[in-house]
């Protein structure tokens, strides 16, 4: 059996980061839904491990934001501003 090309093992990166970012951007849109809908009704207590855990989501997405933007920096894409 022949190894994969460079171009090959590239294009099979990014076709499984393609899909990757795909479920997630739907995860993350049920999830902003659900809690914008759940913003509007009275909250419930929200323990302190639930504010640690909010901000280590956050500083978890700024980090996978930022590592995307090396990709696409990688593949010569820019951002278009938003």
């Amino acid at each position: 059996m022949e190894e994969p090309t460079s171009a090959e093992v590239v294009h099979a990166a990014l076709d499984a980061l393609l899909d990757v970012v795909a479920a997630s951007a739907e995860d993350l849109r049920r999830f902003h839904d659900a809690v914008a809908k759940a913003r509007l009704a009275p909250l419930p207590p929200f323990p302190r491990t639930s504010v640690l855990l909010t901000k280590h989501i956050i500083e978890h997405l700024t980090l996978v934001d930022q590592e995307l933007e090396d990709i696409l920096m990688a593949l010569g894409v820019t951002r278009t501003p938003e």
